[in-house]
């Protein structure tokens, strides 16, 4: 599952990276190099961050790629705001706006490949009923096997906040006890007490509303 996440990852940023310019071009090839030989997501997540600390400087990066960036920035502030706030205004200084408009770049592109990956995993449990989430399969405290197969079945049926912003724990479904209990086939007790077990496990967060439970699923994506 993680060679695999990591081959389909290399694959959409080769795609993002052909229709971008400027600094984010930059920084999307530095992103597949490490989806290439990265060992698992996370370390990918991890080593990803290095390639902000280590950042190019002033000197090495071409006016025009700076040039390019810069107007994408600013394109992106008239889109945000109505009155752009002098915080978010575009330095004067060439070194502080370079570090500006990589953060913009840096953290924009990571805020695409979060959702990326987000539904990437929903869309590979829903196609492979044998893959359990290594929240659950590697769970500090054991659970029981109900717990296990409702969160699970959860999961199927859960989707992902449309967001730019989203976070590998914004996952959620609306689903009443009784079809829960349908859905894992146990009955409505046993149905109860496993999602009680995940919540103070802290696997979920329920909402109850008109009759229905509305849960926000914490997974750590892979």
């Amino acid at each position: 599952m993680e060679r695999s996440t990591l081959i389909a990852l290399e694959k959409h940023l080769y795609a993002i990276h052909l229709e971008m310019d400027g600094l984010a071009r930059l920084i999307t090839k530095q992103l597949i190099h490490l989806s290439q030989v990265a060992a698992s997501v996370e370390h990918f997540r991890r080593m990803s961050f290095d390639i902000y600390k280590h950042r190019t400087s002033l000197e090495q990066i071409p006016s025009q790629v700076l040039y390019e960036t810069a107007l994408d920035y600013e394109d992106w502030l008239e889109e945000e705001f109505d009155e752009i706030p002098v915080n978010w205004q575009l330095a004067t200084k060439e070194e502080e706006a370079l570090e500006q408009l990589w953060w913009f770049e840096f953290s924009r592109i990571l805020a695409e490949l979060e959702e990326w990956l987000s539904l990437y995993l929903i869309r590979r449990i829903r196609e492979d009923v044998r893959y359990m989430p290594p929240v659950i399969e590697k769970n500090a405290y054991a659970l029981s096997e109900d717990a296990r197969h409702v969160f699970w079945r959860l999961l199927q049926r859960s989707v992902a906040k449309p967001s730019s912003k989203i976070k590998a724990n914004q996952l959620s479904c609306r689903m009443g006890i009784a079809e829960i209990a349908r859905c894992a086939r146990l009955n409505q007790d046993r149905t109860r007490r496993a999602i009680g077990e995940l919540k103070n496990r802290g696997l979920v967060a329920i909402e109850e509303d008109d009759e229905k439970l509305k849960m926000r699923l914490r997974l750590q994506v892979i």
